[in-house]
């Protein structure tokens, strides 16, 4: 178990993350099915950094997927899951209160279920029931164990024939293409950049995710507040905020290759505007030959910020003393 009281360990853990997901490759999927079949659609449970993996994996999976992927960050169930769909129940303690609630619904339902998790009580209703079930090895911050919950529902989905061999195999190569001292060389260059400022990162709508990543390393690593948007749905609303927009703003803008041509062209026009308010205008450009390559280089390299954000401040990356107060009270009412 990591101690709070050691802030280097979560150093020790960003720096581990391409060693994880190397060992992530190889899982084992427990009690996996004899044979595949069609689901109707693909629900990925997950709060926070056991979630995140899920929409990620859905935002990756839009363009090409014959399916609809969708990830779900609550307590309820979309209406329109039924015993014809695939919900993965993804939780790295298994004790999540708003996944296990769903998962109930889900079974109540009738769907297949399957599951990613280090143990708890979803952990043993998995093995209980027989549900194919990557297991991760536990007693980290969830946030920092992305390698294993990512490409453990990876694994699975693979298995499941829900993601493409072609995909798993490009995966793959994209783990071995990580470079560490480039990542972090970068997420320290990023860190400069917008340290001080309010922070605003956008992107291309499929990679909105992606960026939601980057926002919860910043809240909870540096204990900073920050805003994601997409293009090009802000350029209907929030640019008419930037009105308020000054110098004391940082927008940090991905961009790939990947992007819409389109939404290329709203990106530039867009960061005119915002340097023309005086803000600062960050633009990152992840390495990689693949969406899969860019998206993990460019992952660690938000990883990387957050983590040097929280060391130059002089907060603690480890430390989530709200989220545990907040635990800690719920777990005291009926």
């Amino acid at each position: 178990m990591i101690d709070p009281a050691n802030p280097a360990k979560m150093r020790a853990l960003i720096a581990g993350l391409q060693d994880q997901m190397r060992s992530a490759l190889s899982s084992e999927v427990r009690f996996p099915v004899l044979s595949q079949r069609s689901y109707s659609g693909v629900l990925v449970l997950g709060m926070g950094g056991s979630g995140i993996g899920g929409a990620v994996m859905a935002d990756m999976l839009r363009g090409t997927s014959r399916v609809p992927v969708m990830a779900h960050a609550d307590q309820g169930l979309p209406g329109w899951l039924d015993e014809e769909c695939l919900v993965v129940a993804s939780s790295y303690s298994g004790n999540t209160e708003e996944t296990l609630a769903a998962l109930a619904m889900a079974e109540e339902r009738g769907c297949h279920l399957a599951a990613v998790t280090s143990g708890g009580a979803l952990g043993t209703k998995a093995e209980s029931n027989g549900w194919p079930t990557v297991v991760m090895a536990g007693g980290h911050p969830p946030r920092s164990q992305f390698g294993q919950s990512f490409l453990g529902l990876a694994n699975l989905l693979q298995h499941l024939g829900v993601l493409p061999a072609s995909d798993w195999q490009a995966l793959g190569r994209a783990v071995e293409a990580m470079d560490l001292a480039s990542c972090e060389a970068r997420g320290e260059a990023l860190a400069l950049a917008v340290e001080g400022k309010r922070i605003c990162l956008y992107a291309d709508t499929p990679r909105r995710a992606l960026m939601t990543r980057w926002r919860q390393q910043l809240n909870e690593n540096s204990k900073l507040l920050a805003n994601v948007e997409v293009f090009p749905e802000m350029n209907h609303n929030e640019l008419v905020g930037w009105e308020s927009g000054d110098e004391r703003h940082v927008a940090v803008v991905l961009r790939t290759a990947m992007d819409h041509p389109r939404t290329q062209h709203r990106m530039n026009i867009t960061a005119e505007i915002f340097q023309d308010q005086g803000a600062d205008v960050v633009v990152v450009e992840p390495d990689g030959d693949t969406p899969w390559a860019e998206l993990l280089d460019a992952v660690w390299v938000g990883d990387w910020m957050s983590l040097v954000l929280a060391e130059r401040s002089g907060v603690c990356p480890v430390d989530i003393r709200f989220i545990d107060h907040l635990k800690t009270t719920l777990a005291s009412l009926p």
